[in-house]
């Protein structure tokens, strides 16, 4: 089987793995808009491109730090898990929406994501 093709558990390659910790890139898979990025600590994540707070589009508004992806129209904050927080000017954390998570993998140079089933 070609190593780019989608496998018999319906992973399919998204982009490069070529995406350096601390960056993102947009992405469109089956109509929906996702961000794949890089923590700072190299680990790859996928998820929807589209801030639940004010539908901030992150491939424009959203970068990362450290473990996180920061939406930079209201300082959300997205974990690898997609849990949401706002952090306020004295560091406290209070819990927000969460964000969608897609599955993920890096294998053969590419990043790849599951094919949601039919549930």
């Amino acid at each position: 089987m070609d190593p780019l093709t989608e496998s018999e558990e319906g992973w399919v390659p998204i982009v490069s793995a070529d995406i350096p910790p601390g960056t993102l890139v947009e992405a469109v898979f089956e109509s929906e808009e996702l961000v794949v990025w890089r923590s700072a600590d190299g680990t790859p994540c996928i998820m929807e491109a589209r801030c639940p707070h004010q539908w901030s589009h992150l491939g424009g508004e959203g970068v990362v730090e450290g473990e996180e992806l920061v939406c930079l129209t209201h300082c959300w904050r997205f974990s690898l898990n997609g849990e949401g927080w706002k952090e306020g000017m004295t560091g406290r954390r209070d819990r927000k929406g969460d964000i969608e998570v897609w599955p993920c993998k890096e294998e053969s140079d590419w990043i790849w994501t599951q094919r949601r089933g039919n549930d």
